[in-house]
């Protein structure tokens, strides 16, 4: 993943006040209204991301209902990209190849003309656990928003909507689709490997093994400040938290009986 998205991710806020944004207030303000009245039609979670201010605004129907929403995690603004009271409901092998899939998303948006950019769009279908445990299907589609300026991207939307509880989970549900033209990009797991150099490998099968930084350091020959460095750049590649959701994400983008990692 690119330097400059690497930087726009992990960007800070600027202080309790303001936040540092680089959007055009009066385009956020739109796309926030857009957002809340998604959500209020679709019954849906909507979740706006500033990517430029690692800030997001969230917008829920009565869907949070039966997600069993505290009143706390309904609030409207969250001081990350990631809508953490959502995601740790996932399944963590929905979870995984959410990830992958939007991944291979940003690749592809990233290496297509601005204009078309905003065209396109991922979908994938999660389990999500729900009140008393009970587990429903969601779908889930992001997109990058068009804004003004040459940064991108800058505004992400995530929508995520109930599904049927009988949906048929093995037809084709996690893809990226062209919505002008109808093209379909099926999720791609022998691109997703060749996100990560041989090096980021080696240390993520070490990392999987159980391995801590200075026994990887010693068993490649590396200091330990390299062996982190690349534990970094790992967790920024695959756009995770921590090192066990990269082993369940990378572990994905192969078959079972790969094992090359």
């Amino acid at each position: 993943m690119g330097s400059d998205l690497k930087k726009t991710l992990n960007k800070n806020l600027a202080g309790k006040g303001l936040r540092n944004t680089s959007v055009d207030l009066s385009v956020l303000k739109y796309y926030k209204q857009y957002a809340k009245t998604y959500a209020d039609i679709h019954n849906g979670v909507v979740v706006l991301s500033d990517l430029t201010a690692n800030w997001s605004f969230t917008f829920m129907g009565e869907i949070a209902e039966r997600l069993h929403l505290s009143s706390a995690k309904r609030k409207l603004e969250i001081n990350s990209i990631w809508e953490d009271f959502l995601l740790e409901r996932v399944h963590p092998e929905d979870l995984a190849v959410k990830h992958a899939l939007e991944l291979q998303f940003l690749e592809l948006v990233k290496k297509t003309e601005p204009k078309e950019r905003f065209r396109y769009q991922a979908n994938s279908v999660l389990r999500v656990e729900g009140k008393d445990g009970q587990i429903m299907l969601m779908s889930h589609q992001i997109i990058y928003l068009a804004t003004p300026g040459q940064e991108f991207p800058q505004l992400a939307l995530c929508c995520y909507t109930l599904m049927p509880d009988r949906e048929d989970r093995q037809s084709k549900k996690n893809y990226i689709f062209n919505q002008f033209s109808g093209e379909v990009f099926p999720l791609d797991k022998q691109e997703m490997k060749d996100v990560m150099s041989v090096r980021e490998k080696e240390v993520l099968r070490c990392i999987r093994a159980g391995m801590s930084s200075k026994e990887i350091a010693e068993k490649l020959a590396l200091s330990v400040n390299t062996v982190n460095r690349h534990r970094q750049n790992i967790l920024q590649k695959l756009r995770v938290r921590n090192s066990h959701e990269a082993i369940s994400i990378y572990n994905k983008m192969y078959d079972q009986d790969d094992t090359s990692l």
